[in-house]
């Protein structure tokens, strides 16, 4: 059974579907610093721009197998052979945009190596290693930009990143865990 978000009405995003609401509770907003988890995760909110999150969600597993379970290595290499396949995989959002974005944001994390232990550490440096809590007593009160989103588009877009603007970035954020905005309701 579906347990409703204290302090959210039932329009809220994760009170919409069972999906939502476990993927609330038990991954959005932990912190993850694994490069294949947070890089998941830089796809996952590409593809969902312009779209909703429960389509992307619920594609999660076809995702992994069309992108070789976010081997970097193997996607930096990546032809246009490749890209097609993906294309034609079941599940897929049929853009070729978003799927020429996922080989040449492997390649761009692949060369953040010098510089940084991984992608993790990358978008964790942002912050020192440290999550942000921001603890907003309702939806109304998360934002869908600010300026540490603004910050990391920007370097994220120098380095060569593809769709990765202010908001994508904070939702990208929020998914990884870096900024936490679960609702928190006084007891």
């Amino acid at each position: 059974m579906m347990k409703t978000i204290p302090g959210t009405s039932p329009d809220f995003w994760a009170n919409q579907n069972a999906l939502l609401n476990e993927y609330y509770q038990t991954d959005w907003g932990h912190p993850k610093h694994s490069e294949r988890e947070v890089f998941e995760l830089l796809v996952m909110e590409q593809f969902s721009a312009g779209l909703n999150w429960l389509m992307i969600l619920s594609r999660r597993d076809q995702l992994r197998r069309a992108f070789a379970d976010y081997d970097l290595p193997t996607l930096a290499a990546w032809t246009d052979a490749d890209q097609e396949r993906a294309l034609q995989a079941d599940g897929m959002i049929k853009n070729h945009m978003k799927i020429a974005a996922v080989p040449n944001n492997a390649r761009v994390a692949l060369a953040l190596r010098p510089e940084f232990k991984n992608l993790a550490d990358y978008v964790w440096s942002f912050t020192e290693g440290e999550q942000i809590i921001h603890a907003p007593a309702s939806a109304a009160e998360t934002p869908t930009q600010d300026e540490l989103s603004q910050r990391v588009a920007k370097d994220m877009k120098k380095r060569g990143f593809k769709f990765v603007g202010p908001v994508i970035v904070y939702n990208y954020l929020q998914a990884c865990g870096v900024i936490d905005d679960h609702i928190v309701t006084p007891d």
